[in-house]
């Protein structure tokens, strides 16, 4: 009997399994954490960039709005806000950053801002 016990604890077959078993789960978890980076540092380019669009059109009197959602492209917007001065323009766009789902996180819900000012075209100062 224990020398068949000796021949059971030696024998290896089965251990590579129980490596990936146990070393996988914490791969997805990477994996996930990854793609959310990817998915802020994304929300931060487009958003800044709506934001740009919008106050580039709102300084030769367009619509700030209209431009920066259409900048945005899939992303949601929270608000686009527009502060006309007497020599610049400044749109400021707030947007949801997409999460995902992590588990025994869940999801985090969270926006990110950014704003741009630039000069009102010469022509169209008052």
């Amino acid at each position: 009997m224990m020398n068949r016990f000796r021949k059971l604890v030696k024998n290896e077959r089965g251990s590579q399994l129980i490596e990936f078993v146990a070393v996988f789960p914490m791969v997805i978890l990477a994996m996930m954490i990854i793609w959310q980076m990817a998915l802020v540092a994304y929300t931060v380019v487009v958003t800044e960039a709506a934001a740009r669009d919008g106050a580039r059109a709102a300084a030769v009197d367009g619509d700030a709005e209209k431009v920066a959602e259409r900048s945005a492209g899939n992303l949601v917007l929270q608000s686009v806000n527009t502060d006309k001065g007497d020599e610049d323009v400044t749109v400021t766009v707030v947007a949801n950053v997409p999460t995902v789902s992590i588990p025994f996180i869940g999801r985090l819900e969270f926006t990110f801002d950014a704003d741009a000012t630039i000069p009102i075209e010469e022509g169209l100062k008052d």
